[in-house]
């Protein structure tokens, strides 16, 4: 009994510790984490890393030893026949006399072994080179895969994240608001406000509670698309955590983020153009090591057995002899048709495309980098100057809520001041994620994205 009571506790703790761990709010961090380990794009491009090791296996089998085991059993029902001159057994017999005899006997069987070595094969050992620097291009596409997958997510964290801090903000609105619903109804019940104010009043908090229903279905809808590229159920409860939108006012800029010494060498894309120059090129020299001879060894070896008689009746007693062979084989490649030729012209027009993506890539990721950065600038520029507004209004905000609380101003100046305090909270929020998006979109133009999971 004690022993079960102990493993109860212990399965009851062990369950309310995963419930709890299953609440805990996430950081980009550790959502990217997840995403990394389960993205479904990500999986498969390690699964066409895999594929792409084994055919590196599959071309390296050529230049190992080649081993084939043979066997046959064969009933001759008509066995072979050879014509000789007559005379050859009569010596009686005409010169246009022929004799028909029938060879072997009516039952064979045989077993044979053939092994081949290539010992001279360019087109084997290059081929051997490219299948490896293939494995090099895989792996690169893991990476490139890995960095879009972040900077996916990281987007759809911000925005998730940036709903809901203005819910956070607009509950903060709506409480602020109902409390002004209950004083000034209060007034209006001792004849010190209007009922069009109270009516106002309530009209504010069914928009605010409006709003609020509209952006929980927005950051439910966001919360699953983050679910999905992070490889999560999208059953499973999740809860995101992001202070610095939490708190709007505390971001800083990054020095190091704005500094210009990134190098279009760095990046992913770069590492990956040039694997598929250097493929190119080995798929050319792979085309002219057709014109080289090969040299192969080889052995063979067969036993082989006749019998006038099935093998498995006592009668057969079969005829057992056995032929063995071992060489070299030397081919020459004389002529082809001019196949292999166009073959290494296509292969140079592939890599001409290829230099040319190298360098149109090159430009096009200094257009994205300046871009990114001026974006950033931009929205960060923007940033300040809605902090500043929404100091601004707050202070608006409290001046008047005070004046009419003191009865000195209309509720109509209150209600302007609520709502230009939300927008400007709303506008800071959104100014925010622009700040947020841009620095994601920064470091991925300077091939920096993985400095999101540090």
């Amino acid at each position: 009994m004690k022993a079960k009571l102990i493993l109860m506790l212990m399965t009851v703790t062990l369950f309310l510790s995963n419930a709890q761990a299953q609440q805990t709010p996430y950081t980009l961090k550790q959502v990217l984490e997840l995403a990394l380990q389960a993205n479904n794009n990500i999986v498969k491009a390690k699964y066409d890393y895999e594929e792409g090791a084994y055919k590196t296996k599959e071309v390296k089998s050529a230049a190992l030893p080649q081993v084939n085991v043979n066997a046959d059993l064969t009933d001759n029902v008509i066995q072979q026949a050879f014509v000789f001159p007559a005379m050859l057994g009569d010596p009686t017999a005409g010169p246009d006399e022929y004799a028909v005899l029938r060879a072997g006997m009516q039952y064979s069987t045989s077993a044979s072994a053939q092994a081949t070595q290539q010992l001279f094969n360019k087109s084997v050992f290059t081929g051997i080179k490219a299948a490896k620097t293939s494995e090099e291009f895989y792996r690169n596409n893991i990476a490139r895969t890995e960095e879009e997958v972040i900077a996916q997510t990281s987007s759809i964290f911000y925005q998730a994240a940036s709903l809901q801090a203005q819910h956070d903000v607009l509950e903060s609105n709506l409480e602020q608001t109902n409390k002004n619903l209950q004083i000034t109804n209060e007034r209006f019940v001792n004849g010190l406000a209007r009922k069009v104010d109270v009516d106002r009043l309530k009209v504010n908090v069914t928009n605010l509670q409006t709003q609020l229903r509209s952006i929980e279905d927005s950051y439910s809808n966001l919360l699953n698309q983050l679910k999905l590229v992070a490889g999560v159920d999208v059953n499973a409860p999740m809860q995101i955590s992001e202070p610095l939108l939490a708190d709007t006012s505390t971001y800083e800029i990054n020095p190091l983020l704005t500094t210009d010494d990134w190098k279009f060498e760095n990046k992913i894309e770069y590492r990956q153009l040039n694997t598929q120059l250097e493929l190119y090129d080995l798929e050319r020299k792979s085309f002219s090591a057709g014109y080289f001879p090969t040299v192969s060894a080889y052995a063979n070896y067969t036993y082989t057995g006749q019998s006038n008689n099935f093998f498995l009746s006592s009668e057969s007693k079969p005829l057992w002899f056995d032929v063995a062979s071992v060489g070299l084989r030397l081919n020459i490649p004389v002529f082809d048709g001019l196949n292999k030729s166009a073959q290494i012209q296509q292969s140079k027009i592939r890599r001409m495309k290829t230099e040319r993506d190298l360098a149109f890539t090159k430009q096009q990721s200094n257009m994205e980098y300046l871009n990114a950065m001026k974006t950033y600038e931009t929205s960060y520029s923007s940033y300040v100057a809605q902090k500043e507004n929404v100091a601004l209004a707050n202070s608006v905000y409290d001046v008047t809520l005070q004046n009419y609380n003191e009865g000195v101003s209309p509720l109509t100046d209150l209600l302007q001041a609520e709502t230009s305090r939300i927008q400007a909270q709303s506008q800071l929020i959104e100014a925010l994620l622009k700040v947020k998006q841009a620095e994601v979109s920064l470091l991925k133009a300077k091939g920096e994205i993985r400095n999101l999971l540090k």
